[in-house]
């Protein structure tokens, strides 16, 4: 298993390690470029004042040279070198040349006026650096006239040792290395005391969750005194779920009560009848009805548990669906009929406004009987005997809907109207009536989504509910025609 603190750490490490390293070569790489330089540049300026002191007088070329101001060029172990060269004889030697009779500086046939510079090995071994300048030794204006008018050009080679600087250019770069191995190993500690400083919320909220126990009473997992807006998301969308697996583990202990308090009033009856007949054989009161009452009862536990059946099948992805074009209003007009046997009064008090002639919509038959008689159902039951039940039917540019309307019996609370569709949940406790289980708006929804019809309903006025279905176009199935509606 990954860390993601460990992750999180290597990842900032390594970046900024590699930026460490970036920067620490670019100052390495320019404080050796300027110290060439500045080693250059002191090269220049020995050959430079060299220079100056080659005189042209009227008597020849002279060079003015005093030891005791540049001892470097003495006797010393560690001296510095120049030598002069007029046309290709040479003209002057430094002192510390005297140990080295037979040795000649570097000299490069260059273009007048002008110096390189190269890298060489001094005449005692050593490691050095040379400039070789090729220049025309000046004539002062006093003396123009009385010298020749052209003055045969010289070289002048200066040489001194670079070993110094390279142990100064080691030293430095000895010290960078140290230094961004030091700041590497301090960048490292930084980067794991921020992160873990950084991670303290998000350890905060799982030890929370931790404590979470969804059987308990509700409570929110707490809030840190300081919110970060990365943690509070996760934070809310946590309580969402802890909130939601207690309303299902809730809504689950409440079904199983109900269908025990739903299936233990039959299996009483069924008792009390069996001990009363076993108890009275023969008395013909009890004999003439005992059958008819025992299929009763037992018909009355079949619909409970092919409710419960059906319920779970709706909420079950594997349902199998036959989609196939149905006609709308022979599908109402069907449930209608069927219903007539129970409600004597449906033709009186259904109010039909259909706009949906010869409207056709692929879905699946069974599904959309089963949404129409449980919301027909429900209206006619659940409404005063005389009062109106209002069924539209009309199409749109997204499919087909429809809706049924109904006066309740007695007003709605905004928590029965949220409950209404739990399992085995009936708002109307004054209703006795063994035949109602509270199933049927909760297998419509569940049928309604894995069909993907949009079902919905509300109160439109304080004693008034509607319930909605909305059929979205289908695309066809089997090479079925698409669904259409005609006018």
């Amino acid at each position: 298993m990954k860390s993601l603190t460990t992750k999180l750490m290597n990842t900032m490490t390594y970046v900024v390690t590699a930026i460490l390293i970036i920067v620490f070569l670019a100052i390495d790489i320019s404080i050796d470029n300027w110290v060439d330089v500045e080693f250059d540049n002191a090269l220049t300026d020995k050959s430079n004042y060299l220079k100056t002191l080659v005189k042209v007088t009227p008597q020849g070329t002279e060079f003015d040279f005093a030891g005791e101001f540049m001892p470097e060029f003495g006797t010393s172990t560690k001296a510095s070198f120049f030598q002069l060269w007029q046309g290709n004889a040479v003209f002057e030697r430094s002192e510390s040349l005297s140990h080295f009779p037979g040795t000649d500086l570097l000299k490069k046939d260059i273009p007048l006026n002008s110096a390189v510079f190269a890298d060489v090995t001094l005449p005692d071994g050593r490691s050095g650096r040379a400039m070789v300048a090729h220049f025309e030794p000046q004539v002062p204006s006093s003396m123009r006239e009385l010298v020749p008018h052209s003055v045969e050009p010289m070289w002048l080679t200066v040489a001194i040792s670079s070993e110094d600087l390279t142990q100064i250019l080691v030293i430095i770069d000895s010290s960078l290395a140290i230094g961004l191995l030091l700041v590497i190993v301090l960048m490292r500690w930084a980067v794991v005391k921020v992160i873990s400083r950084g991670l303290v919320p998000l350890n905060e909220l799982n030890n929370a969750l931790k404590t979470v126990d969804v059987t308990q009473k509700y409570i929110p997992l707490s809030t840190a005194s300081e919110r970060y807006l990365e943690i509070e998301p996760i934070r809310n969308e946590l309580n969402k779920f802890v909130k939601i697996s207690q309303q299902y583990l809730q809504t689950e202990k409440r079904i199983t009560a109900d269908i025990a308090h739903e299936l233990k009033t039959p299996i009483s009856e069924l008792i009390n009848l069996s001990e009363i007949y076993i108890r009275y054989p023969n008395d013909q009161r009890i004999g003439a009805s005992y059958k008819q009452d025992v299929l009763n009862i037992s018909l009355r536990m079949k619909t409970i548990v092919s409710n419960l059946l059906l319920l779970q099948q709706a909420s079950s992805d594997n349902i199998h669906l036959n989609r196939q074009p149905l006609d709308i209003t022979e599908q109402v007009n069907g449930v209608i009929e069927a219903l007539t046997f129970k409600y004597s009064t449906i033709g009186q008090r259904l109010k039909m406004e259909n706009q949906l002639r010869g409207c056709h919509t692929l879905a699946d038959e069974f599904s959309l009987n089963l949404i129409l008689t449980n919301l027909l159902d429900n209206a006619l039951y659940y409404s005063p005997v005389q009062s109106d039940i209002v069924l539209r039917l009309h199409h749109d540019d997204n499919g087909i809907a429809l809706s049924v309307e109904n006066q309740l019996l007695t007003s709605l609370k905004a928590d029965d109207l949220e409950r209404l569709t739990q399992p085995l949940y009936q708002a109307e406790q004054s209703r006795t009536n063994t035949e109602r289980h509270g199933l049927g708006l909760a297998i419509v929804e569940n049928i309604a989504k894995v069909n993907g019809f949009i079902f919905s309903f509300g109160l439109i006025a304080e004693d008034r509910i509607q319930f909605s279905l909305h059929i979205p176009h289908a695309e066809p199935e089997n090479n079925m025609p698409k669904t259409h509606v005609s006018d």
